[in-house]
């Protein structure tokens, strides 16, 4: 399961260089289309739970995608402390409100479990959070001063 996990971090560099509103707005819409597979993959796994087990599958889904990003970026057998702190930005900007907009009833849930393996396993990311697309992009500033 979601063996092709670490692809969404494809491009990740440029995807965060100057972000700004309509930038934004524009590479989620580009990140969500080119991973609504795996997306829905995953929102899909923990919705076909029984409504008891579903923490159990978010939590399954989180291991896995951890799991994976671990592969593609792990040196040695670990993730460089500013290499990590490049993927919690990415997380927390694209990965968290992709999964989020995908209007499953059990993203929340996903969400969750997924900050919480990442807490727990990766190295500077125990204060690692998520917000809402919305949220995000509501914090850009259209201008600043009137300038650009």
């Amino acid at each position: 399961m979601l063996e092709q996990a670490g692809t969404m971090f494809d491009n990740m560099e440029a995807m965060m260089y100057r972000i700004k509103k309509k930038v934004y707005a524009e590479r989620m819409e580009q990140f969500q289309e080119k991973n609504r597979a795996l997306l829905a993959e995953m929102t899909g796994f923990v919705e076909q739970a029984e409504e008891q087990r579903r923490g159990e599958a978010a939590a399954q889904v989180a291991k896995a995608f951890a799991d994976a990003v671990e592969t593609r970026f792990a040196r040695r057998g670990k993730i460089s402390g500013r290499s990590q702190m490049d993927i919690n930005l990415f997380m927390i900007y694209y990965v968290f409100p992709a999964i989020l907009l995908t209007g499953s009833e059990c993203a929340v849930p996903l969400a969750d479990a997924i900050r919480d393996e990442w807490r727990g396993r990766f190295r500077d990311s125990a204060q690692i959070g998520y917000t809402t697309y919305e949220e995000i992009s509501s914090t850009f500033q259209e201008k600043f001063l009137g300038l650009f």
